[in-house]
């Protein structure tokens, strides 16, 4: 089992700079992610942007580090390609708070089915947007938030990658790549405490959930 992790974005949205980088608790975001991942996969595999590939190499001397894509999924990419694991686990460095046993839990999930992802329940019915309004509604039931973790077998997502190289998709999750490829994805439950770090807000409420961070 190989964990990758992508984090070679600039975090924009954020304005704080490399999310990686930043620090809750007086450690990295990236040191956070990496000392979970290293409890459920023989190696991690790290992408950083390629100015940060010193700092990072000294930050995680049990993992793997290299320089990342122009984008998340060239950084996906890259990383799967040099993987030697034949399931991956990829996690974001943006949901530091995802427990140890989520991670457990999709990396079983997706061993028993073709792969597997955690989704959170949205708790309330959701809509269908379409030009400004709600053209359906699902049930909360048959509705859930992508978050990550997310594992695949090593083939079926470097076939993934291929794919979306031909067609020139680029998604916003890679399991959407998946969904779209017809893969049976086992949806595992995901925690209301694993949010993604990407606005102001976010890390606002990031730091009342520093005790999550262990």
């Amino acid at each position: 089992m190989s964990c990758l992790i992508p984090a070679a974005g600039a975090g924009l949205r954020l304005g704080q700079g490399t999310k990686g980088f930043l620090s809750l608790s007086g450690r990295p975001l990236l040191c956070w992610v990496a000392d979970k991942a290293l409890q459920v996969a023989d190696e991690v595999i790290v992408a950083v942007p390629a100015d940060r590939l010193e700092v990072a190499t000294r930050l995680l001397p049990r993992c793997r580090v290299l320089a990342g894509g122009g984008s998340r999924h060239d950084s996906v990419a890259l990383l799967a390609e040099q993987a030697r694991g034949d399931w991956l686990l990829l996690h974001d460095v943006a949901r530091p708070f995802a427990s140890v046993g989520l991670l457990q839990r999709v990396i079983e999930a997706a061993r028993a089915t073709d792969c597997a992802g955690a989704f959170v329940d949205p708790e309330v019915p959701v809509a269908r947007l379409r030009d400004g309004f709600a053209v359906e509604s699902l049930p909360r039931h048959e509705a859930g938030v992508f978050q990550s973790p997310q594992a695949f077998r090593r083939s079926d997502l470097l076939s993934l990658i291929e794919r979306e190289r031909v067609e020139g998709w680029q998604p916003q999750s890679t399991m959407q790549l998946a969904l779209r490829a017809g893969l049976r994805v086992a949806a595992v439950a995901g925690e209301k405490t694993n949010i993604k770090l990407t606005t102001p807000d976010d890390w606002r409420h990031a730091t009342l959930l520093e005790d999550y961070l262990r």
